[in-house]
């Protein structure tokens, strides 16, 4: 549109705030916030000049005289500069430019939103904006951006539906010096977004649906954070990633980002929500106090088949861990290293406190009096240190709870002759593997979870409130088992009831 009298001009950045989100990541600067940031964890910068002009209230972070020299900010401070209709205030804007870009990190992005000479009233022109000192077009941020240093134009778009008047750039800071434009590059004819936030075991379980959209012939482009696309980036199926942190987008804005960003799409697969919340209750909905033989009947479904028929993909499930050939390498070396005949990758611990087996020790003990040579490597987070505690001087056990990265765990998997764990994210890479795998369940049925894994034991406890169908945060709603200290169902999961599986699937 053309700028009317009657045309909204508060809050900007407001009409875009959703296309900032793929370029706004980490700590940041809102330059002119004005009253309103575009996001809360924005650092909004202001001088008060529109409460001057306009009568705004507004209550900046920072405080300055002018956004032109920021000299409080150390040069590569930032992930991003945000700035929305600014620049056109300042009289030496190359200067502003100039200072802003020394602000941002390699790899970083300055992101600008500025009123299009086309769209609105020129300075001296009937309706223009008093302050305003120059009128710009896209090409006269490019042509000032050539001298400051090297970058990627990743967006560059007149703005001018609804009520917007105004241009929009996104320039990616790179250390070469050379000056690219990438937001001309053709943009593909059949695209798919998948959306996808949870941690290690909710990627792999939805990389199953890849493949078979990737056959459908789709573009794919993954909505995830960074600690789940660990385990997804070097999957071949996937063509682009967009990476929140956590509640860069507030929850309860979650729904409208995601329906602006659903129009941009040929198909959106929302699997947030796929698995917890659907057919495992969360704490605070209704279906989370449904009497438990109602949980039982109707939270039963497959966590593979409900995100096949979301997507519209063929059964069966293809989830898998793809390794580099330098992680297939060092497990290999790693591997080595260890000696034995066998190894054991035990899982001890995942990201709830339903997810421990209490006779860990028990289990150990029988494997190397058993096995001389057998070799008992142990993974986790750091927390999970504490639970290989009293195995120090024993070298058969190769304690590395919080000493592996993810992947280096997951690329391990291949050396392993069988995988023993509870509900996580190494038991569920493994799934579809050939090795043998003891899973420990909890909240998961083996309808709900292991209906297609590959040569796998899944241990049942006969407890009365398995499976219960439900997430959890605590103990709130989990029957702690007074002995152990641990979940009830994990504690009822006997050391016989393990042994005779690892039997059944090592002596066959």
């Amino acid at each position: 549109m053309v700028w009317r009298p009657d045309t909204p001009e508060c809050n900007e950045s407001g009409k875009i705030v959703w296309e900032l989100v793929p370029y706004t990541r980490g700590r940041g600067l809102d330059l002119g916030c004005g009253p309103s940031k575009g996001f809360p964890h924005f650092i909004g910068v202001d001088n008060y000049k529109d409460t001057q002009l306009f009568d705004i209230s507004m209550k900046p972070d920072v405080v300055v005289d002018t956004c032109e020299r920021l000299p409080m900010f150390g040069s590569a401070a930032f992930d991003f500069v945000f700035s929305s209709h600014l620049l056109e205030h300042i009289e030496d804007y190359k200067s502003a430019l100039k200072e802003w870009w020394r602000l941002i990190k390699p790899n970083g992005y300055m992101v600008l939103y500025l009123p299009h000479k086309d769209f609105y009233p020129n300075v001296g022109k009937k309706g223009a904006n008093p302050d305003h000192k120059h009128d710009f077009t896209p090409q006269d941020i490019v042509d000032a951006m050539l001298s400051i240093g090297g970058w990627d134009l990743a967006r560059n778009e007149d703005r001018n539906e609804g009520s917007e008047y105004s241009f929009f750039q996104v320039y990616k800071k790179r250390t070469d010096g050379k000056h690219l434009y990438s937001h001309k590059a053709e943009k593909p004819k059949k695209t798919a977004a998948i959306v996808r936030y949870g941690a290690f075991g909710d990627l792999i379980q939805a990389s199953s649906i890849l493949p078979g959209l990737k056959a459908q012939g789709y573009h794919i482009t993954l909505y995830a954070t960074p600690r789940g696309w660990d385990v997804v980036k070097h999957d071949p199926h996937i063509d682009a990633v967009i990476l929140q942190d956590t509640d860069q987008v507030p929850n309860e804005q979650l729904s409208v980002f995601w329906e602006h960003e659903a129009k941009k799409f040929d198909k959106f697969i929302n699997l947030s929500e796929s698995v917890e919340g659907t057919w495992l209750a969360l704490p605070g909905r209704s279906n989370h106090k449904w009497p438990i033989n109602l949980r039982r009947k109707y939270l039963n479904g497959n966590y593979f088949e409900f995100a096949h028929d979301l997507a519209g993909v063929p059964m069966p499930p293809q989830p898998k861990f793809y390794a580099t050939d330098e992680e297939k390498a060092w497990a290999r070396k790693e591997r080595k290293s260890w000696g034995g005949e066998k190894v054991v990758l035990f899982a001890l611990s995942g990201s709830s406190v339903h997810k421990v087996w209490p006779h860990m020790d028990g289990f150990f003990a029988r494997l190397l009096l058993r096995n001389e040579e057998m070799r008992i490597v142990t993974v986790g987070d750091d927390m999970s240190q504490m639970l290989e505690m009293g195995w120090e001087s024993e070298p058969r056990v190769i304690r590395k709870a919080g000493k592996y990265t993810i992947r280096e765990t997951l690329a391990l998997l291949d050396v392993a002759d069988i995988v023993v764990g509870p509900e996580t994210g190494v038991l569920n890479a493994a799934g579809h593997m050939p090795m043998p795998k003891i899973i420990f369940l909890s909240h998961s049925s083996p309808d709900n979870l292991t209906k297609y894994w590959v040569n796998t034991r899944a241990m049942e406890p006969q407890t009365h409130c398995f499976p219960c169908h439900q997430m959890h945060y605590g103990f709130e709603h989990c029957n702690k088992d007074q002995k152990t200290g641990v979940a009830q169902c994990q504690a009822d999961i006997s050391l016989d009831m393990v042994w005779d599986a690892y039997k059944e699937l090592m002596e066959a």
